[in-house]
């Protein structure tokens, strides 16, 4: 029997399977606004190392300690890191000349430092702030002075908020890269999510998702630190003061309320901190929640490797009496063996291919042809699955964040020619399907109104013919407008390469025309209204040679509709077939 794969291990095609398994309540849940999710600096790599931080305070104190100006002061302080780093000050003494880099203990320091972060930014100099080691001996304003793009851990969090799947992310990080994914994506429109640090800004306007940053934020810290500078929270002081705090009370309500009403999805986040152990009690205090869960979700879901040490106490401390149990088939339904990563990339996928589903269903169910949804939506999982066979780490690199900024690309070229009959205005921007979770959908008039439902069974309807062998689909083959939403080729010896779009009426096709998209006389334009067709006339080929494609090479354009075809295919297996000969590849 093969081992189950490990966190590191684990494709996105494999997590979609735990997702359609074991896990399906729980992807179910998360799609449909139940889950907030809690987020540490496991989804923030990018953030300036945590190592390279401590070598700096470390560095500032040596320096300081070895300048006879400032020695009395900066000495204690200097012997009180190498303490905790179990290194004795005498037998380093000769060495605090020197940058900690040249130092022989130099790993050892930073390795015993890293898990008492907490005590480092503790240490104090007399005559200076509390936090002095954090706000100057680190410069933790100009550590994080130039951000590096959001990845896809961020771009994936940014699209679930989007798509109205998450409405409350609580985050432990200073960064800014969840902020910065969401504004990339929406084109910057203002107040989509609304961030706090302070008390105050709870009674701002409501976006589309609250991110509570309970332990501050470096960017609002940097533009207006007499305001913000006080919330960065990291020292083992502040971690204790803070479930007691007057200036964090306001958080501290928000936080209880939000693991009392929302599932958890923790990622990145080891929650061995005493403050957010605390909230967790503080939770079961007011509503706890039951195990056995079933038939509903579990309530506490962590993506990790194996359950952590402060994770496995948030388990104790929630469920009390009942981990005792069975505890082994409490974490077995509580670890997602994978991290965030995988995890948010599957979701973003099968939010999208759910969505795409039940547009579909409610679509033909409305025309008396829901047997036809039940039978494509299958279709529409297997290319969910096919295209999660490509978000993989590229040769050299460390994470899917090309893979995630390609994806996004891909599917909002292919959605704004579907809906608009032209590109996307802002190439880095996200087009959503919809912002209603997919119980919703029905009551959503825009989605339906749309034809999103049709959007799904011509997707599926490509799947289909793809996997009966009849052409291959790939990326479109540059930028530009005639390439189209994608790029088919017959699977025949001597077949060319065809751009296709998908329109959701003629008046989107006719644009696209006024444009030059079908200028080189080989465009497949699938439309999702008939109009097209009436126009043309019935009897009429739905391709339209306009030369001599043995002479020229030209193959000219072929205008396809999915509502003729729905009107006189009495059956799924009928549809496929009128649409492969439609197609005329």
């Amino acid at each position: 029997m093969a081992l189950a794969p490990t966190a590191n291990q684990i494709s996105v095609r494999e997590v979609l399977d735990k997702f359609d398994a074991e896990f399906a309540l729980v992807a179910e849940a998360i799609e449909n606004g139940e889950f907030a999710l809690w987020v540490g600096s496991g989804i923030s790599r990018q953030a300036p190392s945590l190592g390279a931080l401590i070598e700096r305070a470390v560095d500032y104190l040596r320096e300081r300690a070895n300048d006879p100006a400032t020695t009395a002061d900066y000495t204690p302080a200097l012997e009180e890191a190498l303490t905790l780093a179990e290194i004795d000050p005498a037998a380093v003494r000769a060495r605090t000349g020197q940058p900690l880099a040249t130092w022989p203990e130099h790993d050892a320091i930073i390795d015993r430092l890293w898990n008492k972060y907490s005590r480092v930014l503790d240490i104090r100099v007399p005559g200076k702030e509390a936090d002095f080691v954090l706000w100057e001996a680190i410069g933790i304003r100009e550590a994080f002075e130039h951000p590096a793009p959001p990845a896809a851990e961020h771009l994936s969090i940014a699209v679930l908020i989007l798509e109205g799947a998450v409405q409350e992310v609580a985050s432990a990080n200073w960064d800014g890269f969840i902020e910065a994914a969401v504004a990339q994506l929406s084109g910057a429109v203002p107040g989509v999510m609304q961030v706090v640090v302070d008390p105050n800004q709870l009674r701002a306007p409501a976006g589309r998702a609250k991110l509570l940053k309970f332990h501050g934020c470096i960017v609002h810290a940097t533009r207006e630190p007499l305001i913000f500078r006080q919330y960065l929270t990291g020292s083992h002081t502040q971690i204790m003061d803070w479930p007691e705090t007057a200036a964090f009370a306001a958080m501290r309500n928000e936080i209880v309320g939000l693991a009392t009403t929302h599932k958890t999805l923790v990622l990145g986040l080891s929650i061995q901190d005493n403050n957010l152990q605390t909230i967790f009690t503080r939770a079961k205090a007011v509503h706890g929640w039951p195990w056995p869960c079933a038939p509903a979700a579990p309530a506490h879901i962590f993506c990790e490797d194996k359950i952590q040490l402060g994770q496995r106490d948030v388990l104790r401390l929630v469920y009390g009496d009942a981990y005792n149990n069975a505890p082994a088939a409490l974490h077995d339904a509580t670890l997602l063996r994978a991290w965030g990563e995988q995890v948010l990339i599957a979701l973003v996928m099968r939010l999208l291919c759910d969505k795409l589903s039940r547009l579909m269903e409610l679509s033909l169910t409305a025309s008396g042809q829901q047997p036809i949804a039940a039978a494509l939506a299958p279709a529409l999982k297997v290319l969910r699955d096919d295209l999660a066979v490509h978000a993989v780490v590229p040769p050299g690199e460390r994470s899917r964040t090309a893979f995630a900024n390609e994806a996004i690309g891909l599917w909002s070229r292919m959605l704004s020619l579907f809906r608009r009959g032209a590109l996307p205005t802002d190439p880095a921007a996200y087009e959503t399907l919809s912002s209603s979770s997919p119980k919703l959908l029905a009551a959503d008039q825009n989605a339906l109104a749309m034809g999103l439902g049709t959007l799904g069974v011509i997707l599926a309807l490509l799947q289909l013919g793809r996997a009966g062998g009849h052409w291959e689909l790939t990326r479109p083959s540059d930028n530009t407008l005639p390439a189209g939403a994608m790029t088919a080729r017959p699977n025949r010896p001597g077949a060319t390469d065809r751009p296709v779009f998908l329109v959701k009426s003629a008046a989107d096709a006719i644009a696209l025309q006024s444009n030059g998209a079908f200028a080189n006389e080989n465009a497949i334009v699938v439309h999702a209204d008939d109009m097209w067709h009436r126009m043309v006339g019935s009897g009429v080929s739905a391709r339209r040679v306009r030369s001599a494609p043995g002479r020229t090479g030209r193959v000219g354009n072929t205008h396809v509709s999915i509502a003729d075809l729905l009107g006189r295919s009495p059956d799924a297996a009928g549809l496929q077939s009128a649409f492969v000969a439609e197609m005329m590849l």
